[in-house]
């Protein structure tokens, strides 16, 4: 095609969504969109859609209530702020609440739409999920007990002996459990290890090209007919699907070659594999799926892990309390493991807490209208990116007390200091696994390892302040990276907890062999 005849295509194309932004505000304006800012002629509120501090403000609930709608350059974003409509809408009508928003850098050309997450809704996703939660049930991951339990004794040995780079530590960790959950992969000495770097840096880009305003396709949808070669997002984009595509096709091979040879080892990986009859997905498909859930895993639970740290420091009488429960069931003569845990409800409270308090993903995953809907009088349109506003759905006084602000893992405990329900219909007592269809089926692997994890480190060693306690310590600034919140860095010191501390560990650790 010569340039001119290009030129003109394009400038028709950008015109026509010009059109179709003002024709679409035009016909929604005599429709009663749920409350939110005016924004600017056109292009809508372009201003604060991208900016996650003000949208998840609590000020925006006071100023529009249970809902407020956004929009910017033709697409909606409905914010959601109470546990109330969230469940109204993404589980009583997940029918039509549980799309995904539609990525053309992150799902068309990055993961071809493989990527579990952020696959649209139908039937390759159901099947997709139907082998998700077989896989990670709450029996099937009893399996992976001595994955979990291993890795904690090793986390705590690694700090006890170089307590300085704590992140490093927990990504390590995270990951080494995830490739073995996932694989059966043996256990990873070094966050440095190529299979970790590997799958880290997929989940940083995948983090960074959902951003808000990272491609400008996702906007501009036009730009997609942009041939390759004139557009090296789309280049990059094409070279690492097939990168990433040799990558977790790699890992779940050697699976399948150790199945060939006899070698059957709990895995989700082998799961997959040994069901692929039932289930009907492609090679491809399978690896994708199995990557997927790897990488879910390992960047959100070494961020808990992190706020989790962060939590003893600020609140140091929850860490005495969870001290004198470990050493009234345990004892100091060994590490608790995972029979021990029934027995240690302000252990499993505190994996609750930090569940409901850490602001790890601060949106949840965002789901998307399939239909146009209608709720409490208020239109609700086609495509409307609906975000869960976990700083508003896990704060709410009315379940959670007064103190709601507070890291306090007594809420989740009766007279009896046993383990209640605060809220019905939803065991985990929070919201900050998803909702409806789309909620996430690796749930219980992650309170597995944060169960271990605390009540292992908290045996061992005591979290202090580097500063000696001196001060309030800032438990709210965040760093944002991709979909996710860290806490800002922090200094800390960890004392063993009595001098056999260490080579009880190790002790421990030998019995895995």
């Amino acid at each position: 095609m010569p340039a001119s005849n290009t030129t003109h295509l394009t400038v028709a194309l950008f015109l026509g969504f010009i059109l179709w932004l003002i024709a679409r505000r035009a016909l929604r304006a005599f429709r009663n969109l749920p409350p939110g800012p005016k924004g600017l002629p056109i292009v809508g509120d372009v201003r604060h859609i991208g900016d996650r501090d003000w949208l998840m403000s609590s000020q925006r609930r006071d100023e529009y209530g249970e809902m407020m709608y956004v929009s910017a350059l033709g697409k909606g974003v409905l914010v959601i702020n109470s546990a109330r409509v969230a469940i109204d809408l993404l589980e009583k009508r997940s029918s039509i609440y549980s799309d995904r928003r539609h990525y053309i850098c992150a799902g068309d050309f990055s993961t071809k739409n493989l990527m579990f997450s952020l696959m649209p809704y139908g039937d390759l996703w159901r099947r997709f999920r139907r082998v998700a939660v077989e896989g990670f049930s709450k029996s099937a991951v009893k399996n992976f007990y001595p994955i979990q339990g291993r890795e904690a004794l090793v986390l705590a040995l690694s700090l006890m002996k170089n307590p300085a780079t704590l992140k490093k530590h927990l990504q390590r960790h995270t990951w080494s459990i995830m490739l073995s959950v996932n694989y059966h992969f043996p256990p990873v000495d070094s966050e440095d290890d190529p299979v970790i770097v590997g799958v880290a840096k997929h989940t940083e880009r995948m983090l960074h090209v959902t951003s808000p305003g990272a491609r400008l396709v996702e906007n501009f949808t036009w730009m997609r007919y942009i041939p390759s070669r004139f557009a090296k997002w789309k280049r990059d984009a094409e070279y690492w699907f097939v990168q990433d595509s040799l990558m977790f096709g790699d890992l779940l091979g050697k699976v399948v070659d150790e199945l060939a040879n006899g070698i059957d080892r709990p895995s989700f990986g082998a799961s997959v594999i040994q069901n692929q009859r039932k289930h009907d997905l492609s090679e491809c498909e399978q690896a994708w799926l199995v990557g997927a859930m790897l990488a879910a895993g390992g960047e959100t639970t070494s961020t808990m892990l992190q706020w989790w740290v962060l939590a003893m420091l600020a609140y140091p009488e929850v860490q005495s309390r969870a001290h004198a429960e470990l050493d009234e069931v345990v004892g100091s003569a060994r590490p608790p493991t995972f029979a021990d845990l029934p027995s240690l409800p302000y252990i499993r409270a505190m994996v609750k807490e930090i569940l409901r308090w850490s602001p790890t993903v601060p949106f949840g995953l965002p789901h998307a209208s399939t239909e146009d809907d209608w709720y409490e009088g208020m239109f609700i349109p086609k495509g409307t990116i609906c975000l869960q506003n976990m700083r508003t759905l896990n704060f709410n006084p009315e379940v959670y007390g007064s103190n709601v602000a507070e890291f306090d893992p007594a809420r989740y405990l009766d007279e009896n200091g046993q383990v209640k329900v605060l809220m019905v219909d939803r065991e985990e007592g929070h919201m900050s696994f998803g909702f409806g269809r789309r909620i996430c089926p690796g749930r219980f692997v992650a309170e597995g390892t944060l169960a271990i994890d605390f009540a292992t480190l908290l045996w061992a060693m005591r979290f202090d302040r580097a500063d000696g306690g001196r001060g309030e310590l800032d438990v709210r600034t965040m760093v944002h990276a991709g979909a996710t919140t860290q806490p800002r860095a922090f200094e800390y010191k960890i004392t063993p907890r009595f001098t056999e501390a260490e080579s009880l560990l190790k002790d421990s650790l030998n019995l895995y062999g």
